[in-house]
């Protein structure tokens, strides 16, 4: 899996604080607070695009990200704001998840995470690719950040970064 160094500052501030985005291992005692993250993000979109929001489904999704042996919160100001999971691989990065917590979306948290793996991805020449919901709103933060749209299918957008 991928790793964003432990500490990363913005250069923004905000009501006057430098902004302190940290990043960490997941614990166990962080169980339930990605398991709401992931639900209290997916709901909207997953109603508009499905037209319902399945709780069991939902529980699977959320499993399959929490089983991952390198699953990250992202905390800012200390606070625990969302979590991603990155796998680096041969020929890429696969970004699977990256999940704010609506209350800190619009905060430039989403943009560090990702410069920080752009910047990683550049040192080790190999492009970031993920997948994400059509009717997500956060096709924009990736497109903001360079994403191209590669594929389509009736659910999901392809998207890769490279330099």
């Amino acid at each position: 899996m991928h790793d964003i160094p432990e500490r990363h500052q913005s250069e923004r501030r905000e009501e006057g604080n430098v902004r302190d985005i940290t990043v960490r291992n997941a614990v166990e005692q962080d169980k339930e607070f990605v398991r709401t993250t992931h639900h209290l993000a997916y709901y909207d979109v997953s109603v508009k695009q499905f037209g319902t929001w399945d709780d069991k489904l939902q529980d699977n999704f959320f499993n399959d990200i929490w089983s991952a042996p390198d699953l990250k919160i992202i905390n800012f100001n200390d606070e625990p704001c969302g979590y991603y999971l990155a796998e680096e691989l041969q020929s890429h990065i696969k970004l699977h998840e990256l999940v704010i917590l609506p209350e800190f979306q619009g905060k430039n948290i989403g943009s560090s995470i990702l410069k920080q793996l752009q910047d990683q991805s550049s040192q080790q020449g190999i492009p970031i690719t993920l997948q994400v919901l059509r009717d997500n709103r956060a096709i924009e933060l990736y497109e903001r950040s360079g994403f191209s749209i590669v594929s389509k299918s009736s659910t999901h957008n392809t998207m890769e970064w490279s330099t």
